[in-house]
């Protein structure tokens, strides 16, 4: 007997219409169409009569978004497309700025049905303000801190709510990007690399994202979303230079072919400072990013990625403090009075590079099932050479100290959307190792190196809800983490007090999470709520982290014994809409309660390993606060975005003598004004101004350190870009800046910033 075969998915199309305020069709709107699931995103640009009909589509839920040159971005529109169906979009003159946001929950959303806090920055706002690095990109962040050590080539970090920044997770396109040779197993020792190459759009989830993400994300997470491709072929070459003698170069280029079932974009930055601050800082950065994807069939997309960067750059001394300085308690930091900042140091350098790869492919075989399957390589490599030229203390001969790390992570995960609920459930495998060489050029038999590694295996499982008309969103998620060590290896293994023995691998790590908004749509009201629990596992050097000194001899940091971190958390708040939406307004409370953490603090004298500095568990602490917020469409040439953030931390133990968590100031308020003065010439101003905060300085005398309170940072920046039409597709755009506008003399935790600077140059579009 013969079977009837039943097919999988009928075909399905969407029609697009998108016309101005007065009904009129609007030609070339580029618009973008993301599957609810994720499952597939697809572009293109209206024709001139403002239609555009994408064929072939597997049937499902589809977010429709719409974009044209003098229009404000449209909201998404929710279509559901079971055979045919049709989406039409009006444009407004002044609305505003709204993205689909995929990092609350995985999955793509509208602003109004997000549950939870996050904040979205696109593409036109990083071309507007200009901006080289991504700490940069995101320090005009509601509730997020970014410390920039000594400029261009410094040591960079964010922190979100007053919270560590190792319990930030860093995501590229969803998938986590740490190293796990740094400290903390974090993505601090690579920030500082990123470059805004190829970026559609950078999101920030504030609050904790553990069963979502992992670990890391106990404070949140900073997810960068590289550019798709899709639309017809354009690019750019942008050209800049200015202060500090500072050159960029970066060309990108981004399409789509095979009506456009193969979509494409790639990117290259390079950034290169030969003076720096004291005229003799140099750093350069290189990075590039591709990537491709092929829609196999109606259903089914396969994509990879690249993403790479080589860096070099000059490092400082550490502050130290006044010589003869005799203080107790909290010092006031005067340069050169109370502490010394941060000095040249001859032949300290640092060198790093990083290739991120990734490979994937999604699915969408039935109208209610999805899915996708990828794997990622994240291979580190990080060198600092220093010798005994400089001031301060010094090795006796050149030193090199090596960091060389590896991250394999692979992600299965389906949806299926049943009635109300979007149900997703996944497996996770990752394996992560490290080595840290040290080599001594005048003693090779000083030479170690110790080399860790370790796997996890993770299930996680989630509920999506939308009810009443979508006016009701609620959002519940679990992960379960299981991690296996290998025995670590230790050169010489004599010298080491770890060598002989057998080690646990960290305990599994549960985290839960639960979210839920109502919209009133009468008033313009959404309220909502979110709690959930963080975790960060120990780093592999936390545990078994040591180095050698020509001075100190062989130093042990690391505790094999150490607990996860732990924390809880919860926020609620609400977002006002106004003035038919010109006008977004709203205030979170949040309130972190880290139950344990890992220091870097002196040991008790029972310590069997017999450290007298290291890494060890720690009560944790507090962090509460305010966070409020507003963006405003003013007319239809002002945007505005602005917040204030109060925020008190506290830590459970005193940290060098004092309760308040260091580098957290308690007020910090945002601005980015963005006005397009004419159709062809546009101003945008940012600004971040904190007050005080707290930081330890070295005592060399004492060999402690010593809490000083710095004055808060007050950085404005100016850009304006000038946009000349050649043709209809090609353009050129003069761009100047003005860093530092009030010229503050700042230093971040005793390093000196970069001082008033002006940047300028010119783009080709095309």
């Amino acid at each position: 007997m013969l079977l009837p075969i039943v097919p999988l998915f009928i075909a399905a199309s969407l029609g697009v219409n998108v016309t101005d305020p007065q009904g009129a069709a609007v030609p070339s709107a580029e618009i973008t169409v993301v599957a609810r699931d994720n499952s597939a995103h697809l572009s293109g640009a209206a024709g001139a009569d403002g239609a555009l009909t994408l064929d072939s589509l597997a049937p499902g839920d589809y977010l429709v978004t719409a974009a044209a040159d003098g229009f404000a971005k449209s909201d998404p529109q929710s279509v559901h497309v079971a055979t045919t169906a049709t989406a039409n979009i009006r444009l407004a003159i002044a609305a505003v700025r709204t993205n689909v946001i995929v990092t609350a929950d995985g999955t793509p959303q509208t602003v109004d049905e997000t549950s939870k806090a996050v904040t979205s920055i696109d593409a036109a706002e990083l071309h507007n303000r200009d901006v080289f690095t991504m700490a940069d990109a995101v320090a005009a962040t509601p509730g997020l801190r970014v410390t920039q050590q000594s400029g261009f080539g410094g040591l960079a970090s964010v922190s979100l709510r007053g919270l560590p920044p190792q319990d930030t997770a860093v995501l590229i396109d969803g998938m986590r990007f740490r190293d796990p040779t740094a400290t903390q197993g974090d993505a601090s020792a690579l920030f500082q690399d990123l470059i805004c190459t190829d970026t559609s759009t950078v999101e920030i989830l504030r609050g904790a994202g553990s069963s979502l993400y992992g670990t890391n994300a106990v404070g949140g997470v900073v997810n960068i979303l590289t550019d798709q491709g899709g639309l017809p072929n354009h690019g750019s070459v942008l050209l800049e230079g200015g202060g500090q003698d500072m050159f960029l170069g970066r060309a990108e280029f981004a399409g789509g072919t095979a009506h456009d079932r193969l979509q494409y974009s790639a990117g290259l930055t390079h950034l290169d400072v030969l003076s720096g601050i004291d005229g003799d800082s140099p750093a350069r950065t290189t990075s590039g990013q591709a990537r491709a994807s092929w829609r196999i069939d109606n259903t089914t997309q396969i994509f990879a990625r690249l993403y790479a960067a080589d860096s070099f750059a000059k490092q400082k001394t550490s502050p130290e403090t006044a010589p003869g300085l005799d203080a107790t308690g909290i010092v006031n930091a005067v340069p050169n009075v109370t502490f010394i900042p941060s000095a040249d140091n001859p032949d300290y350098l640092r060198a790093a590079h990083f290739i991120a790869t990734a490979a994937g492919i999604t699915g969408h075989p039935t109208e209610r099932l999805g899915y996708s399957a990828t794997w990622q390589s994240l291979i580190t490599e990080r060198e600092f050479s220093d010798g005994p030229a400089g001031t301060g203390y010094q090795p006796a001969n050149s030193v090199h100290y090596f960091y060389q790390g590896q991250t394999h992570t692979a992600n299965a995960q389906i949806n299926y959307q049943a009635g109300h609920h979007l149900l997703g459930a996944g497996y996770e495998f990752e394996a992560e190792q490290f080595a840290s060489p040290y080599l001594d050029d005048a003693n090779p038999a000083n030479n170690s190196n110790v080399h860790a590694a370790q796997q996890s295996n993770a299930v996680y499982a989630q509920d999506q809800v939308r009810l009443l008309g979508d006016r009701l969103n609620l959002a519940a998620s679990f992960r379960a983490q299981y991690f296996t060590l290998q025995q670590p290896e230790f050169t010489p293994a004599t010298s080491s007090p770890y060598a002989t023995q057998h080690f646990a691998a960290p305990p599994t790590a549960y985290t839960g999470d639960g979210s839920i908004a109502y919209m009133l749509r009468r008033t313009g009201t959404r309220i909502r709520a979110h709690v959930g629990r963080g975790y960060r596992a120990p780093s592999l050097y936390e545990r078994f982290g040591s180095s050698y000194d020509s001075f100190f001899g062989y130093s042990f940091y690391g505790d094999p014994r150490l607990a996860p971190e732990r924390s809880v958390s919860a926020d609620a708040g609400f977002d006002q809409y106004a003035f038919h939406n010109r006008l977004r307004f709203g205030a979170t409370y949040f309130y972190t309660q880290l139950q344990r953490v890992i220091a870097f603090d002196t040991v008790p004298a029972t310590d069997p390993i017999g450290r007298y500095f290291g890494y060890l568990n720690t009560g944790g602490g507090i962090s509460r606060g305010v966070e409020a917020s507003a963006q405003a469409a003013i007319t239809r040439t002002l945007d505005l975005r602005g917040s204030y953030t109060y925020t008190s931390a506290i830590n459970r133990q005193p940290i060098d003598g004092v309760w308040q968590t260091f580098l957290v100031p308690h007020n910090m308020f945002t601005l980015v004004a963005t006005d397009r003065l004419t159709r062809r010439l546009t101003a945008t101003f940012d600004l971040v101004a904190t007050d005080h905060y707290l930081f330890p300085v070295y005592n060399p005398n004492t060999y402690a350190n010593i809490p000083f309170q710095f004055p808060g940072q007050k950085r404005a920046g100016l850009a304006l870009n000038y946009r000349i039409p050649l043709t209809d597709t090609r353009a050129i755009r003069l761009y100047g800046r003005v860093e530092n506008l009030f010229n503050q003399d700042y230093y971040e935790g005793g390093f000196r910033t970069p001082p008033i600077l002006g940047i300028g140059g010119l783009q080709f579009e095309f």
